[in-house]
């Protein structure tokens, strides 16, 4: 790994962190590997960060306002069809720009315990907000399920196809999602 610049060192404890989280697991990865990846010791370590949660709550943090910020943008759109487009849009371009990231959210279920529950409350309460916003107004059960289905055809298969060009890959994730979602609307009809 480059040792970059002194002042850099958070910015590599948090790359390394999102390495060894993605390679071994969360929990099976320690701010004693972290630590010795990066260079430096445990104490200092533990100067940059007082915890492993506080480590993965800045690692996913900026994913999280990204998302947030492409939820809200999409439910200021005035009619429901855009709304639905800018979230399956909007969360599908924040999930492409941090893949290992959210690899890491979407598939290791060690990243989901009490040190970490705030950070992964809010992720759980984005992903729920996603779905609500794509089911629409007055959804009835089946367009909430074929809305949490939509969600998931963006996001699971992110951590899936890694060799994918992402510009392929968005493409095929966006017909795939509006086709469960068109299904629905065709069922109503």
């Amino acid at each position: 790994m480059n040792r970059g610049e002194p002042g850099d060192t958070r910015s590599r404890i948090i790359e390394t962190a999102r390495e060894l989280f993605t390679a071994q697991t969360y929990r099976a990865a320690s701010m004693r590997d972290i630590a010795a990846r990066v260079g430096i010791t445990k104490p200092s370590l533990y100067h940059h960060f007082r915890s492993k949660g506080e480590l993965l709550a800045s690692l996913v943090g900026p994913p999280i306002e990204e998302l947030e910020a492409a939820i809200g943008a999409a439910s200021a759109r005035a009619e429901p069809a855009q709304v639905r487009q800018g979230v399956l849009e909007g969360c599908l371009d924040v999930m492409l720009a941090h893949r290992e990231t959210m690899t890491l959210l979407l598939r290791d279920a060690s990243v989901y315990g009490d040190e970490t529950s705030e950070t992964m409350s809010r992720v759980v309460g984005l992903m729920n907000r996603a779905v609500d916003l794509l089911a629409g107004p007055d959804p009835d059960w089946r367009g909430r399920v074929r809305a949490a289905q939509a969600f998931a055809a963006v996001a699971d298969p992110i951590s899936q196809l890694p060799d994918v060009p992402i510009a392929d890959l968005r493409a095929e994730l966006l017909r795939g999602a509006h086709a469960i979602l068109n299904s629905a609307n065709d069922r109503q009809s």
